[in-house]
């Protein structure tokens, strides 16, 4: 059975107004200390939840943080909700989620936000939708997943695989293929243009320039994207995933090609499986848990001032090489066992007891 502010003020006779006042996280002068105290108490014992409907009804907001974003839903996405769930619930936040992929369900998703009241909204799609359809009702953070325009967060995915490239050119290594499922898809697109930046940088200054392969290319066959390697012969393969990375130390190792001797590997993202791999793999970590801090930090400074139509931050935080077995590269970590639970990503597992 649900309470209402009616049965609290029954049990503390005061009025329902009464009952709102005591429970208002505003301070007023409406009641007196010694009743807010005694209705708190009752609603505490009654374990009562206020409506939220009800309450946004009268022009007010939930504590409700809500988050839109497409229907995919990764599992680095997953770990970044984790996260943004966990720096919101310091300051009493809740998240909601809303999906819509293309312009009708985009909107409405965003409008079916805006109806449960949500103090503020994070966007985590490629297009801003605030901005599109003129939607200026509460504060917003826009953090893609790359640098794209009018950002306020976002992730540079060319730092990380730039300081990998340095880093093996210095331990001698000469040439290097990017391998993506399809560089010019919609999905990858962005992303993998700075990941292959970063990769171009690395390489400058021994006068080198990657070559791109896709699977798509080679029709989705594994043996046919190993044929293709042994052609262009790189000592370095970076991988625009994990997933993709894993995969492909598995193929090279049953075609007779050595990991890390014949050829290093590089994954991106920063998924635990990168310690699980036959080879531990070496990757480039996405910093999920600064990326979140930063979303919202911004966001709820922005609730604070009512800023409905902000001037875009333009914070990028730089991805960073996570060294492993797969470039012939020490790493001290993959020797620890977590004691409790596995998350998906390697920062959430060093974040916790290990």
């Amino acid at each position: 059975m649900a309470f209402t502010m009616k049965d609290i003020a029954k049990i503390a006779g005061v009025s329902r107004q009464a009952v709102a006042a005591a429970l208002s996280d505003v301070g007023t002068s409406k009641v007196s200390e010694k009743t807010r105290e005694r209705v708190r108490s009752i609603a505490e014992k009654m374990h009562y939840v206020p409506n939220q409907n009800a309450k946004c009804l009268r022009g007010g907001s939930s504590n409700m943080i809500g988050i839109f974003g497409v229907p995919y839903v990764s599992v680095l996405e997953q770990s970044l909700f984790y996260e943004y769930s966990m720096e919101l619930s310091r300051y009493g936040y809740n998240l909601t989620v809303s999906y819509g992929m293309g312009e009708k369900a985009s909107e409405q998703a965003i409008r079916n936000l805006l109806s449960y009241g949500v103090a503020g909204i994070i966007v985590m799609s490629e297009e801003n939708p605030m901005t599109k359809y003129k939607l200026d009702n509460v504060p917003y953070v826009f953090s893609p997943s790359s640098s794209l325009e009018g950002f306020d967060v976002a992730v540079d995915h060319a730092a990380g695989t730039c300081e990998a490239t340095k880093a093996l050119v210095k331990a001698g290594r000469k040439s290097a293929v990017f391998l993506v499922p399809s560089f010019m898809g919609s999905f990858y697109d962005e992303p993998s243009r700075q990941k292959f930046k970063g990769i171009v940088e690395g390489l400058k200054a021994i006068g080198v320039t990657p070559s791109i392969l896709t699977v798509e290319e080679c029709g989705g066959d594994g043996n046919a994207v190993v044929e293709r390697l042994r052609q262009l012969a790189p000592d370095i393969l970076f991988c625009g995933d994990d997933y993709l990375a894993g995969r492909m130390v598995s193929l090279l190792l049953a075609a007779g090609i050595k990991v890390p001797d014949d050829m290093m590997v590089v994954g991106y993202d920063g998924l635990s499986i990168c310690d699980m791999c036959a080879v531990p793999l070496s990757t480039v970590v996405q910093p999920l848990k600064k990326r979140a801090a930063n979303v919202v930090n911004l966001l709820l400074e922005r609730i604070k001032e009512g800023n409905r139509s902000p001037e875009p931050a333009g914070i990028l935080l730089p991805s960073y090489f996570y060294p492993s077995a797969s470039c012939g590269l020490a790493n001290e970590k993959i020797q620890k066992l977590p004691l409790y639970n596995l998350y998906s990503m390697l920062e959430v597992n060093w974040a916790n007891p290990l």
